[in-house]
């Protein structure tokens, strides 16, 4: 559940986002569309969507996809349908879902993808959205992530920014502890870029076995 604290952050926060994700160093979300686009789309589901700005990215890449992005915030979510009103695309749909309960089939999605939402969530959360993400997707599915790590020489920068502005849990997502998670719930690593020098994020491309 939400303390109301993080109702209100999150309540403000949405416009805040969709300004400055085009900006971010790195180029995180493109990142992510691209690895996206490097096998199967067909039906993709983002957790932890926010605003839905990178499922938006998606979804006009591939406009014969049907993407679907969940987040637990109502208020990320009315952000991101006003944006859907006036924007588009229409091959997008938003949901208040929680990432831990997948509120789908079992083999339902060819992509689950996810972009700075793992570290956010606590620990038993992480581990019952991987654990999920495995049984909605198709057998040879794949699981995309965009997310923080240390980076090498400069990891006091991130160091500072987890004890400034993420919660205990969010570090864990560091390192190998998001690949290590997901080899030990179902899937294989294909792909982990970790960060470099002066870019603080990794991205991994998994498939569920």
């Amino acid at each position: 559940m939400f303390t109301i604290g993080n109702r209100l952050k999150f309540a403000l926060a949405g416009d805040v986002f969709e300004t400055v994700n085009p900006h971010l160093p790195g180029s995180p979300h493109a990142e992510l569309v691209d690895h996206v686009g490097r096998g199967r789309v067909g039906r993709v589901l983002e957790l932890c969507a926010g605003t839905g700005y990178a499922a938006r990215l998606v979804a006009r890449q591939h406009p014969d996809a049907e993407v679907v992005g969940l987040d637990l915030s109502p208020e990320m979510i009315a952000v991101g349908r006003r944006k859907l009103a006036s924007q588009g695309p229409a091959n997008l749909t938003l949901i208040e879902g929680d990432a831990s309960a997948l509120p789908f089939p079992d083999n339902s999605f060819d992509t689950v993808m996810a972009v700075f939402g793992l570290h956010e969530v606590p620990t038993a959360v992480r581990l019952d959205a991987v654990r999920e993400s495995a049984r909605v997707l198709v057998p040879g599915g794949r699981f995309v992530i965009v997310d923080l790590d240390r980076p090498p020489l400069t990891g006091l920068f991130i160091d500072a920014y987890f004890l400034v502005m993420e919660p205990d849990h969010a570090r864990e997502v560091c390192g190998t502890g998001l690949t290590d998670l997901l080899s030990t719930n179902g899937f294989t690593i294909d792909h982990h870029e970790s960060a470099t020098p002066w870019n603080a994020t990794q991205t991994i491309v998994a498939t569920v076995r």
